[in-house]
């Protein structure tokens, strides 16, 4: 991963914030938002699609079930009628790979259940 050549992939990222930027700042009252909002997702997917090439893997983690063992930060923990086990209720920041290596721990917040003192 060291001596991996990044600029190609950080050209390609600057010029899709370039383009959102642009279509962001270029709509007026009158625009489609449906059409605005098509245009803003299919760069997202080219942005997300670089990212892949480049061999780069961003993993949410909302909604899985929790492990305490798991590589991740918990923010906070919040007790929650919906959940009967621990489970992730939010990223805040995804868990980023290069190359099958961490690059960037990622930031959660975990639902718990509550308990039967809670509930009385």
């Amino acid at each position: 991963m060291a001596d991996k050549d990044f600029r190609p992939l950080l050209a390609d990222l600057a010029t899709g914030v370039w383009r959102l930027s642009n279509k962001l700042a270029d709509t007026d009252a009158d625009a489609d938002p449906a059409k605005l909002l098509r245009a803003v997702a299919r760069q997202v997917t080219s942005m997300a699609d670089a990212l892949a090439e480049a061999g780069i893997q961003v993993q949410s983690h909302t909604g899985e079930p929790f492990d305490g063992g798991q590589a991740v930060q918990v923010i906070a923990y919040a007790p929650s009628a919906t959940v009967d086990r621990e489970r992730v209720a939010e990223t805040i920041m995804p868990t980023v790979y290069a190359d099958g290596l961490v690059v960037q721990m990622g930031q959660i917040i975990v639902a718990t259940p509550e308990s039967a003192e809670q509930e009385s």
